[in-house]
């Protein structure tokens, strides 16, 4: 169901709700969502992680197909966090419509206020009366703080009449299959783009913990990259996240090993270019080089040698063994595989 989705176009994901992002075709997608209120005689609209400034003429065109004013109408921004694929749209926001208010927590305001917004209006989660708040529409939206996840101040938006959670950058993942639904396939996506951006499993224990204690519990997890999580994958989801080694973890718990796995690998490469060719290896290697959106899981020097492995190195190795594995002949396949098990023994 998910293939017949046009996502050159906005999105209804829930009622009043829109999908309105971008790059969903790209290896790290962007999904901005627009909240359209209604109730009490009154309307007010809510725009979820606005975007890069890349993504502003596809925003702007998706914004207008769901409100006549486009961009210069909404009322509300919210700002999980302070990145530019985040905030980048922002100053022009602003500059359309001078009455936008901002919600999102200090620690996120004080670095974004510096891209020439410090008059904006700006309204504080961290002095909501208990982190909820009503709407004129009468509406509610419930504010989850997610500290170092990966910014310190970085903070859940929960819509309570809808039950979506917006979660930004937790839950969210590099997908190699696009689409706005996740399936389980999108966990390895979610895997590499945590052990990557998220500090600590401790971090992200505790956002584990304050999404299950909400009530009512959602239907929906709709983070800023990836697809949208459902169903029974939610509590599957959760679980492996809060088992996961990222960030230090990982770089603690390898960083002695590092250095002689980096080694190996590169005698590695040496023994693949003999077997395989060193146009067809180098043809494989530049799949894994960064594509200006996300970094590269192992880093190449100008020579051709690995200098560095991000994320679990060993898991990024077996991606890079197995690209090899895909592309070699059963006899290259005899003989290399031998090799490959000394590295990973």
């Amino acid at each position: 169901m998910d293939n017949l989705i046009n996502t050159d176009q906005a999105v209804e994901i829930s009622d009043g709700i829109y999908w309105v992002g971008a790059g969903t075709k790209t290896f790290l997608s962007r999904n901005s969502f627009l909240r359209v209120f209604e109730g009490n005689n009154t309307t007010g609209t809510l725009l979820i992680d606005p975007g890069p400034t890349s993504d502003f003429v596809s925003l702007s065109h998706k914004v207008s197909s769901v409100l006549p004013g486009g961009l210069s109408s909404i009322n509300l921004a919210f700002i999980n966090h302070q990145d530019p694929d985040v905030v980048g749209v922002l100053p022009k926001l602003y500059a359309m419509n001078r009455r936008l208010n901002i919600i999102a927590t200090e620690d996120t305001w004080r670095l974004v206020s510096l891209n020439g917004l410090a008059s904006v209006r700006f309204r504080s989660i961290d002095q909501v009366q208990e982190q909820l708040l009503v709407l004129p529409t009468g509406h509610r939206l419930e504010f989850i703080p997610t500290p170092y996840c990966h910014f310190r101040g970085a903070s859940m938006i929960y819509d309570l009449e809808s039950r979506i959670l917006f979660t930004g950058d937790f839950l969210g993942g590099v997908e190699a299959a696009a689409g706005l639904i996740a399936t389980e396939e999108n966990w390895a996506g979610i895997k590499a783009f945590h052990q990557i951006y998220m500090p600590s499993n401790e971090a992200m224990k505790l956002a584990v913990q304050k999404i299950r204690a909400l009530e009512p519990a959602p239907l929906a997890l709709a983070p800023q990259h990836g697809g949208l999580i459902k169903g029974d994958l939610i509590e599957l989801f959760l679980k492996r996240i809060s088992e996961l080694p990222v960030g230090l973890d990982i770089v603690t718990s390898v960083n002695d090993r590092l250095p002689a796995l980096i080694a190996g690998l590169n005698d590695v490469l040496v023994a693949v270019k003999e077997t395989m060719g060193e146009y067809k290896v180098n043809s494989i290697l530049k799949q894994f080089k960064p594509d200006g959106c996300y970094p590269s899981l192992i880093t190449l020097g100008r020579d051709g040698h690995v200098v560095d492995i991000k994320g679990d190195p060993y898991e990024a190795i077996n991606a890079l063994l197995n690209a090899f594995l895909d592309s070699a002949t059963e006899k290259q396949k005899k003989l290399l595989r031998p090799v490959f098990n000394l590295l990973l023994l």
